[in-house]
């Protein structure tokens, strides 16, 4: 072995992404290996460039098998080991050399984040990306490998780095996430027959909660946090997954438990104490709503610090509990909030945001075109706010333009739907408001909130059977929402009564 870095690498038709990938490493790395399972595009071509040496090898349906190939090729003291979809951070790449300064057998933890525009969230998790060679060093796992538990059994010294590392493979729209998703779920499941562990269970349910099985990806999580080998941070968000998926079940009670003990464990995660904020909210505990933000804020602010500790995390902005914040002032009528989350969205640059409120409630003498210099500054992140204020607007007419711009931008939100029907309907376009929710159908119909609205407006056009189907579907699929589903069985009788009659 040379004493220098060997980046391992293991590709296929990556000519979108290599090259950034290479430009990120060339000045570090002393040896660029390149392992193809298959290429068709200009994926060679482009390794040829950066003076890789390139190898073959016959796909098999396992990752770790590739990399293992890949890591025989490498002479370098050092390995380094990314995905063409991943490009090392510039400061990192400044810190990496002195780090092979260490004498003894290491591996560094490296932060590896992965971006997703369309929510505006990153996700961060922790692995062994950077380690000492060993000749007995293998990767384990068909898809989702380790290296660690191979360096644990060599007695690998490992320590916690700042090097960062940026994915942008899962930046790509949700059929896109889902088609890796179901990739990983089969090879998952293979690896889960021949090697069950806890690891592979953890990538089972989230690959589940992906593809929206949330009942299988349920009964996974369950396993876990029985499980006295799992690490607490991997059990923390276990925890975090059954309470997500008891909060869309409505089961407040129950996804209030799971946050909760996701919290004991890690009370770091700012995306846990924004769940738990939101639950509090749906039961009406304002108090306890609004303490949890201030603890989603706070731990936010320690994102950097936490993310470096953290195995796995959620990296909610602060933007994003900001704006939140600001609609729970307004619903609950806090000026006290309202003003600190204000000052705080403005230390955020966030100036155009709050022009675009501060014009909405100027007055009712007011037209879109007042507000349309500041509405680039609507996201998904406030867009949910922004509808709440539109609701509350005296003047309609002015509601309704809005809504309608909006709607061309986010048209797959619920909240919009929702807002752009209700106002519909308070100005006499019911029918109107009717032929919106129904081709939009498929967005709707998580929300009791919003079929319940398209069943008013069912009765107010005499459509009683229909409103009688919308009323009987949300029964049966949001049973355990029971504000929801009593206001339902009340209209119901009067409605059955009213047809007897």
């Amino acid at each position: 072995m040379n004493s220098g870095i060997s980046l391992s690498m293991i590709v296929k038709n990556e000519g979108k992404h290599l090259a950034d990938c290479l430009n990120s490493v060339k000045d570090v790395v002393d040896e660029i290996v390149i392992v193809d399972t298959g290429s068709t595009d200009n994926t060679l071509e482009i390794a040829k460039s950066f003076d890789a040496k390139i190898f073959h090898f016959e796909w098999n349906d396992d990752f770790s098998a590739a990399r293992n190939f890949s890591l025989s090729k490498c002479t370098g003291n050092w390995i380094l080991y990314l995905d063409a979809d991943e490009r090392l951070d510039l400061n990192s790449a400044k810190k990496i050399k002195p780090l092979t300064e260490q004498n003894d057998n290491v591996g560094y933890y490296c932060t590896i984040t992965s971006y997703n525009s369309e929510i505006q969230r990153s996700n961060s998790i922790r692995y062994i990306r950077f380690f000492r060679n060993h000749p007995d060093a293998k990767f384990s796992g068909r898809v989702h490998e380790q290296i660690t538990p191979s360096l644990e059994k060599l007695n690998y010294r490992f320590i916690h780095s700042d090097l960062i590392i940026h994915h942008i493979g899962y930046d790509i729209s949700e059929e896109g996430k889902k088609q890796k998703a179901l990739r990983n779920l089969k090879l998952l499941e293979k690896d889960l027959k021949t090697n069950p562990n806890d690891y592979v269970l953890f990538q089972i349910g989230q690959s589940n909660f992906l593809l929206e099985n949330f009942s299988e990806a349920e009964n996974y999580f369950f396993q876990l946090v029985k499980s006295f080998k799992l690490n607490n941070q991997f059990k923390a968000e276990s925890y975090s997954y059954l309470a997500q998926i008891s909060f869309n079940k409505f089961e407040t009670e129950e996804a209030e438990k799971f946050i909760s003990s996701a919290i004991r464990l890690n009370d770091s995660q700012p995306f846990y104490h924004l769940l738990l904020s939101k639950i509090h909210l749906r039961n009406n505990k304002i108090k306890e709503a609004i303490n949890e933000l201030k603890k989603s804020i706070e731990c936010a602010k320690n994102s950097a610090k936490s993310s470096i500790t953290n195995l796995q995390q959620v990296n909610v902005s602060l933007q994003e509990i900001l704006f939140y914040g600001l609609q729970l002032s307004y619903q609950t009528n806090d000026s006290l909030l309202k003003q600190k989350m204000i000052e705080e969205l403005y230390k955020l640059n966030e100036e155009k945001f709050i022009k675009l409120i501060n014009h909405i409630e100027s007055g009712s003498a007011i037209n879109l075109s007042d507000v349309r210099p500041y509405i680039s500054s609507i996201s998904n992140l406030n867009i949910s706010l922004i509808t709440f204020i539109l609701s509350k607007h005296n003047n309609k007419l002015f509601a309704l333009d809005f809504l309608k711009e909006l709607y061309q931008k986010f048209s797959s939100n619920n909240d919009v739907l929702k807002q752009y029907a209700l106002t519909l309907d308070s100005l006499s376009k019911t029918n109107e408001a009717i032929r919106l929710m129904e081709n939009n159908f498929e967005i709707i119909n998580s929300d009791p909130s919003s079929l319940l609205y398209l069943a008013m407006f069912y009765l107010k056009s005499n459509q009683n059977e229909n409103a009688l189907k919308i009323f009987n579907f949300i029964e049966k699929d949001f049973h355990n929402y029971q504000e929801i589903v009593f206001k339902v069985r009340t209209i119901k009788e009067k409605l059955i009564r009213s047809v007897e009659v």
